[in-house]
């Protein structure tokens, strides 16, 4: 198996949020070094998109060269996020209608998905003069770049689990249905939930028994989550069940413990799931120091969880110690990313141009 990193920000020495178009193919050398296919994850800074066009251009001319066989495409994490969570603070910015034309238009250069909080607005609210948000979602789409659920706002969890499913609905609508027509950031983390979903300082870890214990009594049934993880994770993980969504999952043990993660896999299957690593090789992500603290989590200078440093390997032998075999490791970190990310999107049905009023 040639595993695949469907959202990592770093490898070895490249930050992959200040790429330059020369660190390509060195990049692309050592992927294949060590035997990977990744599909590297910026955090997109506002005075960097042009640098970015720069790279994603580049990438083109090269992969249609056959000269990156090793980097599947680029997924930009934001810049339309909820308020909260470990993103690199310049990271979290609205862009104008112009920008995002041009993120849109990446599209058609490699960018495979771009993650974005679904509720941050309804269908109808403005962008742009000219867009509204349902029609910037279809923009996206339009040239080949599909949206990746993530980073929530928190202070309104049913809210935010309605409009999350009006997102789904709305493209499934519109464009031809597959599972892999929506996927999401990271299960769990940056979302409102009802449950502890992971312990990480000494004094959590205390408590990690007994919370534990008392979570995996429940078994996990429709017509309950909702009670027992919160609205939002309960909506991706009905709509996931239903074919409408494909989640993706940290098994570092430190962003999700591992028997949450156990119990997500027994109840979807790891036919439905990705695995991602999140994680970055050196302390800088998007012209931000990082903090490694005790566990082998980077966190920004205030604290904050901002990636991992668990890498594939690591992430495999999580997965086997959990008593799944490697035909869930294959599931996971091959088949299903290579599947979802080779996945394009069709329209099915025309929408009208419409103008928004300033």
């Amino acid at each position: 198996m040639k595993p695949f990193l469907y959202h990592v920000h770093g490898m070895g020495r490249f930050d992959f949020s200040s790429l330059r178009p020369d660190d390509l193919l060195p990049l692309n050398e050592l992927a294949g070094e060590r035997g990977q296919e990744i599909l590297p994850t910026v955090f997109l800074r506002r005075e960097a998109l042009p640098e970015l066009v720069e790279v994603l251009v580049r990438y083109d001319e090269l992969r249609a060269e056959g000269k990156l066989p090793h980097i599947a495409g680029f997924a930009v994490e934001g810049p339309l996020l909820g308020p909260e969570g470990g993103v690199p603070q310049a990271g979290k910015w609205v862009p104008s209608e112009d920008e995002w034309r041009t993120l849109s238009e990446l599209g058609t250069r490699g960018l495979r998905y771009l993650v974005m909080a679904p509720d941050t607005m309804e269908l109808h609210d403005p962008i742009g003069r000219d867009l509204t948000f349902a029609r910037l979602l279809e923009l996206f789409y339009d040239h080949g770049c599909r949206i990746a659920l993530g980073h929530f706002v928190h202070d309104a969890p049913e809210r935010s689990a309605r409009r999350t499913r009006d997102v789904i609905e709305h493209l499934h609508q519109v464009y031809e249905s597959s599972p892999y027509l929506v996927l999401t950031d990271h299960l769990y983390n940056d979302m409102p939930r009802r449950f502890t979903h992971a312990w990480r300082t000494a004094e959590e870890r205390r408590r990690r028994p007994a919370q534990l214990a008392d979570f995996l009594a429940h078994d996990w049934t429709a017509e309950d989550l909702d009670e027992l993880l919160g609205p939002v994770p309960a909506t991706l993980l009905g709509a996931t069940r239903e074919g409408l969504v494909t989640p993706c999952l940290n098994f570092d043990g430190l962003h999700v413990d591992l028997e949450v993660c156990r119990r997500t896999v027994e109840y979807l299957g790891a036919d439905r799931l990705i695995a991602l690593t999140d994680h970055i090789e050196v302390d800088s992500m998007a012209g931000e120091g990082l903090v490694l603290d005790d566990t082998g989590l980077w966190r920004r200078r205030d604290g904050i969880v901002a990636a991992g440093t668990t890498d594939y390997d690591r992430q495999r032998a999580n997965i086997l110690s959990l008593g799944m075999d490697e035909c869930v490791v294959a599931a996971l970190f091959d088949m299903v990313p290579r599947a979802a990310i080779s996945y394009m999107p069709v329209r099915v049905r025309a929408t009208e141009p419409e103008g928004v009023a300033p």
